[in-house]
């Protein structure tokens, strides 16, 4: 049996989980202008590269991650327990 928690604090965490993809998102696209080469320097394209997938690879299942959590804490605050 889940815990019960009161559905106004669900939609409050659902808000907050949601909003936890903001700075993810935001670091994302700081590793990736970091990561981008210069004129003046930099990394070689081909580590670039490899930095573009692995960055996006794990932002994106973070992100994810989060907005399923989100999602889940929503559905709870309107009474609607679903199971994966």
């Amino acid at each position: 049996m889940p815990a019960k928690v009161a559905p106004s604090t669900n939609k409050l965490l659902s808000l907050v989980a949601a909003a936890a993809a903001l700075p993810l998102l935001g670091l994302y696209g700081l590793l990736m202008y970091i990561s981008t080469p210069s004129p003046t320097g930099g990394m070689e394209p081909t580590v670039t590269t490899i930095c573009y997938v692995a960055f996006t690879f794990l932002f994106g299942a973070l992100i994810t991650v989060v907005l399923n959590f989100s999602s889940q804490l929503s559905r709870q605050a309107k009474g609607q327990y679903t199971t994966p």
